[in-house]
């Protein structure tokens, strides 16, 4: 690949009568084990993710000689077909390649020496303070070696082990990122890298990725992040137990208004706002966004550098705005406090996981349902499912507002929609929602539960270790909603959400209870759907309701009949056309079969406690629109 810099040199300043003097110089190991002391720790300078490094004079000239840690991973061979692309490469924010060594399990590689050290080293030295020129000039380099990476190398090379640790600084403190070549080294050039090959620092790993076990440019985008972060804070990865990520969070909505006071580093005398506030925003975009919808590294770069407005750091679909910055952190104290002690006078419902009650809160009322089940989640594992779902943005999904989590308390706080839930309109002695409501509900319900299938993979991962499928212990439904075939196999997926989803869907059109007189709402349906299918609705359809849409209802229930008597794997998916000028839920084949067979093989969202009792109607300031609310689909 033409990747040549012509303002870069990729040869040595010295070679032997063998050498060309073009591309990275071959060396034996009894000659760097010579020129290091044989490996003195008196010559260590540092050690990176994949190995020590020493400072060595070799061929006239001061180099850094990385031994690798890891000699196993790769064959021989193709250590060498690594070098041979690498060395290809030169770019001014890149630390060149100048030589290597293989000599059986010895790998070892050279690369220029660099005196001003790592960003690391200039971060939490107390000597020669970074001004903010010399911060904005790093941050703009770093991106562009790791734009040049991601969008100008081929094969695409991704990092990996992006942190202060790996920015090397020049005598004119122009950055220069090492260790690039080795995570494409350590991987065999795979489209996603596996978890043996990440060795960074936890602090810098994308939680999302990291669980998922598989990594991506948008990986390096979210440890970029956090070494901007670090770089106008001057905070350390961690400090007193606490990451510097979950400290941010709690400070950015601050920044993000220009209010620095709390946020940037004390030891800077001086910055200009507007580059400021450029730093903040892609620091919030690469870290509070889900990975599909994080800028690129050319993006950060153009923005960084003014060039780019702002608003090219997110995508339409999802703004920048308090959702994507994150919930709030309250106090147990608090929440005790404005909940009169959890009294029961304000209890408004119990759900599946804990007890809901109204508050008012920061001026708004608020739901804050307190959990039941305190030891389900370790505290870590609760924070960094915060972290995620603060991301997930649709107007189908209740908007998490804040938590509380200390000890064995954890409580969410969430919007309060005074209309309640589904299960109350349905089944309470109030107003009837007639049939332009309940389709409504569905279609909205049925965009809320696509979202978490086809757009969100995070917050069932979090409680499944990975596994494709969802362990029976994590899910509490009432049994009516639970599909029998994957309930009596323990094994849940996407699948299980469509079945109960059409039971919502039945209830929604008979108004009937799940259980009445003994009998199951989809037991006593059976018995009549194949007449309904024919337009036959007399004792089908919910009495209460004065007129419909005729083939609105042979959609629904053609829908109803697809979910439950379908095996899982011939059930439709959620997802609809999206160009539709007028969204509706689309028909599906209709197989009249009770004979399940197979189980989905993906790993969506799975919403895991789905049912009318979790479906909110929303009211609107001007009339009283019903946009449902799915809410329970973050289970353990």
């Amino acid at each position: 690949m033409d990747t040549r810099d012509p303002n870069e040199s990729g040869s040595s300043s010295s070679a032997s009568e063998n050498y060309d003097g073009i591309g990275p110089k071959s060396y034996s190991y009894d000659e760097l084990a010579k020129v290091t002391g044989h490996f003195s720790h008196n010559n260590l300078i540092g050690r990176g993710g994949f190995g020590h490094v020493f400072r060595a004079s070799l061929d006239g000239e001061t180099r850094a000689i990385k031994r690798l840690d890891y000699p196993g991973v790769e064959s021989e061979g193709d250590l060498e077909r690594e070098i041979m692309v690498v060395k290809s490469i030169s770019h001014k924010n890149l630390v060149e390649l100048i030589g290597y060594c293989i000599d059986g399990a010895n790998r070892l590689l050279i690369l220029k020496y660099f005196p001003n050290g790592s960003l690391r080293s200039k971060l939490d030295g107390k000597e020669n303070v970074l001004d903010w020129k010399k911060r904005m000039n790093i941050a703009i380099g770093s991106a562009r070696g790791l734009e040049y990476l991601h969008e100008h190398c081929k094969p695409k090379i991704i990092h990996l082990d992006i942190k202060p640790d790996n920015i090397l600084l020049d005598e004119h403190f122009e950055p220069k990122i090492t260790d690039f070549g080795l995570a494409h080294f350590f991987t065999g050039a795979a489209t996603h890298i596996s978890k043996s090959s990440v060795m960074g620092t936890q602090v810098y790993e994308d939680p999302l990725t990291t669980k998922l076990g598989k990594y991506s440019d948008k990986s390096d985008i979210y440890s970029f992040g956090v070494t901007l972060l670090e770089l106008i804070t001057g905070r350390k990865p961690l400090d007193d137990g606490i990451d510097i990520v979950t400290w941010a969070n709690l400070h950015i909505r601050e920044a993000l208004d220009g209010k620095y006071a709390n946020f940037v580093d004390s030891k800077i005398q001086s910055f200009d706002d507007e580059e400021m506030h450029r730093m903040v925003s892609c620091i919030n975009s690469c870290l509070n966004r889900l990975p599909k919808f994080r800028p690129t590294m050319e993006t950060i770069r153009l923005v960084l550098e003014g060039k780019s407005p702002l608003e090219e750091l997110y995508d339409l679909k999802l703004q920048c705005d308090e959702n994507t910055i994150g919930p709030k952190s309250y106090s147990y104290g608090e929440l005790a406090r404005v909940t009169d002690h959890f009294s029961l006078n304000n209890q408004i419902g119990r759900g599946s996981f804990g007890h809901v009650f109204k508050a008012s809160l920061d001026g708004e009322i608020r739901a804050i349902k307190r959990l039941d089940f305190p030891d389900v989640q370790f505290e870590e594992g609760l924070e960094r499912e915060i972290m995620v779902f603060k991301s997930v943005r649709h107007k189908n999904l209740v908007e998490l507002v804040g938590y509380c989590i200390h000890g064995s308390n954890r409580l969410l706080i969430s919007k309060y929609f005074p209309n309640g839930s589904l299960r109350s309109k349905l089944h309470g002695s109030g107003d009837v929602l007639d049939w332009k409501k309940r389709m409504k509900i569905a279609i909205g319900s049925a965009k809320g539960l696509e979202y978490l299938h086809e757009h969100y993979f995070g917050l069932a991962q979090f409680f499944t270790d990975g596994a494709t499928h969802i362990s029976k212990s994590s899910v509490m439904r009432t049994h009516v909603y639970e599909d029998p075939l994957t309930t009596k196999l323990g094994k849940y997926s996407d699948k299980s959400d469509i079945y109960s989803f059409g039971v919502t869907l039945l209830e929604l059109i008979t108004g009937r209870k799940p259980i009445d007189n003994g009998i199951d709402i989809v037991t006593w349906a059976n018995r009549l759907i194949k007449n309904d299918l024919v337009g036959r609705y007399t004792k089908f359809v919910d009495f209460n309701l004065q007129s419909f849409d005729r083939e609105q209802m042979y959609r629904m229930i053609s829908c109803v009949n697809s979910c439950l008597n379908q095996p899982p794997n011939s059930r439709p998916t959620m997802e609809k056309e999206a160009d539709e000028p007028k969204p509706s839920l689309k028909p599906f084949i209709i197989q009249e079969t009770n004979n399940y067979g197979g189980h989905a093989s993906r790993r969506p969202t799975e919403a895991t406690s789905y049912g009318s009792s979790n479906i909110i109607p929303e009211t609107s300031f001007d009339e009283m629109d019903c946009f449902p609310k799915p809410i329970a689909f973050r289970r353990r």
